[in-house]
């Protein structure tokens, strides 16, 4: 049986979409700490000087920015906690509803 089968029985969402939620799911919180936070600052800052030749690796921001360009979401959303969960959920088993619930 294929992995594309079980996830659609179960009602579950692909492999890319549970990483993307997971990545936003982490950058709500980190996003309405103040300003002043030793994590924002860091979440925030631009390292000075040249990225190496090539193709870039991609850095864990870049990755975030791309799934809100996918989801069509701004940073600003993620100052409303129960909006920012709910639009970046994807489809979650059936034995998970009741937390969904609360």
């Amino acid at each position: 049986m294929k992995s594309e089968d079980i996830r659609k029985e179960l009602g579950l969402g692909s492999i890319k979409s549970k990483a993307r939620e997971s990545r936003l799911r982490w950058f709500g919180p980190e996003h309405r700490r103040e300003q002043e936070s030793n994590l924002r600052q860091v979440m925030d800052m631009e390292v000075p000087g040249r990225r190496p030749r090539g193709r870039p690796r991609w850095r864990w921001r870049d990755l975030v920015d791309r799934d809100m360009r996918e989801l069509r979401v701004v940073p600003e959303d993620a100052d409303n906690g129960d909006f920012w969960r709910q639009w970046i959920r994807t489809a979650t088993p059936p034995w998970d509803k009741a937390r969904e619930v609360k």
